[in-house]
């Protein structure tokens, strides 16, 4: 698969509609609203290169390189599957060793070289996992063709598909920066789940990055406690939750919301959970 450069990352995202800004060479866009963050993620800064990215936003975060440890401030909590190069399924749990028997019995797995799959049958895949979690606005049929079109423009993303019955069930995509892979988005049919075809998406990712030498590290996005079900299912693939050292800049006021409001939020921002431990309850709140 294509492993970008952080310059036609920048390219990629902007293509695809995210609002990326240039500050001293590096790109940043915006995590939350307001807030701001390297468009590499794990991408590491000197700590006197940690500086505000855009004139309008009210908070920013980079990690730090190894040199720079001491000068942390907080950590980027994320889900890590290290040395890829190795992966096989001895790494994977008992239960999500069962799913993957499972769904090989079930499901055809196919690499898209087009988007053509999608745009036939992607939206009702799309709307099935949409309306189970909750997650996201519902899109349009013409709204969905229209953000897969964008998002398969470029080449640079990695499609992986599962097909039940001959009928594309899920599907995960992902891209691949300076030797990390992230995966970024997976959905799924709800009366496709039995299948385990969720497990199949990220074992077939991860074998087919594991034929890229130039890959080490796979990163399947923020570490979420309050949601436990999500965090084992995420272990059982094989990842880890690593805290990256980091610098995160948030006014005092805003600090002291988030922590006593949003602790959750407040987790994802700056890897502190003293306040979602504090204060279990502020989780059930909506999120950021």
């Amino acid at each position: 698969m294509p492993i970008m450069s952080e310059l036609e990352l920048a390219a990629m995202r902007a293509v695809e509609g995210d609002a990326v800004v240039l500050r001293d060479g590096c790109h940043w866009r915006p995590a939350y609203p307001g807030f701001y963050q390297p468009i590499h993620l794990l991408a590491r800064f000197r700590a006197a290169e940690v500086r505000q990215p855009a004139r309008l936003c009210w908070g920013f975060r980079a990690a730090l390189r190894d040199e720079d440890v001491s000068d942390a401030n907080a950590s980027v909590p994320v889900h890590l599957l290290m040395d890829v190069q190795s992966f096989d399924e001895s790494r994977l749990s008992r239960n999500r060793r069962s799913d993957l028997r499972r769904c090989r019995r079930q499901v055809e797995f196919r690499r898209l070289p087009t988007p053509a799959l999608l745009l036939e049958q992607g939206h009702g895949v799309f709307l099935s996992a949409v309306q189970r979690l909750g997650h996201r606005r519902p899109l349009t049929l013409l709204e969905y063709r229209q953000r897969v079109l964008r998002r398969a423009a470029h080449g640079r993303r990695l499609f992986m598909a599962g097909l039940v019955g001959g009928r594309l069930r899920g599907y995960l995509d992902s891209y691949a920066i300076d030797g990390v892979l992230y995966t970024d988005e997976i959905f799924v049919a709800s009366d496709a789940l039995r299948t385990g075809i969720g497990t199949g998406l990220y074992v077939e990712t991860f074998l087919a990055s594991a034929r890229d030498a130039a890959l080490h590290a796979v990163c399947n996005g923020l570490h979420r406690p309050e949601a436990p079900d999500l965090c084992r299912f995420k272990a059982g693939l094989g990842f880890q939750v690593v805290q990256v050292p980091a610098r995160t800049v948030i006014p005092a006021p805003i600090r002291a919301y988030l922590r006593a409001r949003r602790p959750a939020a407040y987790y994802r921002l700056t890897g502190d959970g003293t306040a979602l431990i504090a204060n279990p309850g502020a989780c059930s709140r909506p999120a950021l």
